[in-house]
């Protein structure tokens, strides 16, 4: 589970910057964007769920812990909802920090009424089947992305990064370093500094 001074530190570390200093990976693929919410950090709780089919999903509601971000690999299906208002009213009251979902969502309206923020792949009308066969805490793919249980998720109107759990802390560190290193070139470029200049390009012959 995240803690809140570790939700507190990311919270100003956008989602892309998190990537850059990944070595630009990590980064879900982008048909994976906000729905719901603009922001959302904290430690993944992983689920693969049959696409099309929900019934995993209630049952891993109940041992997800307080302030994570529920990650379901739903196989990218979007013709078929298996998140709605249902799941997300029992998901707020659990305390559960967000959802990041490779698949379809409805209710949208009311979701975001509710302010839960969900990133998934789309919307369709079309309802869950209930038949189950999903497996927790694993190793998911996500958008194109290995997510594994406790991971970071950083997620904003960018889209969503996945940093491992094992970098968690040097990649904060390199984040706030490049954070601070970005800044001051907005600060030069604002003094009058050639963009391609600050950033050290050097000389290119651009065409007519």
């Amino acid at each position: 589970m995240s803690s809140g001074s570790e939700t507190s530190d990311w919270s100003r570390i956008p989602a892309a910057l998190a990537s850059d200093v990944s070595g630009r990976s990590g980064a879900m693929a982008g048909a994976i964007r906000a729905l719901s919410g603009d922001r959302l950090v904290g430690r993944a709780h992983t689920l693969r769920v049959v696409a099309g089919d929900n019934r995993s999903i209630h049952f891993a509601l109940a041992t997800t812990e307080p302030g994570s971000v529920l990650v379901v690999d739903a196989g990218g299906y979007a013709d078929r909802a298996v998140w709605g208002g249902v799941l997300t009213e029992a998901a707020m009251l659990r305390g559960i920090a967000g959802l990041v979902l490779d698949g379809a969502i409805r209710d949208l309206a009311e979701i975001r009424e509710r302010g839960f923020p969900v990133f998934a792949r789309g919307t369709s009308p079309a309802g869950p089947h209930k038949s189950g066969g999903g497996t927790a805490r694993g190793i998911i793919s996500c958008g194109g992305v290995a997510v594994a249980q406790g991971d970071l998720i950083v997620a904003d109107l960018d889209g969503v990064t996945v940093v491992p759990q094992a970098r968690i802390s040097a990649t904060l560190d390199a984040a706030k370093k490049r954070h601070s290193l970005e800044r001051s070139w907005v600060d030069r470029i604002r003094a009058g500094e050639d963009s391609a200049a600050v950033l050290g390009l050097g000389p290119e012959q651009v065409g007519e």
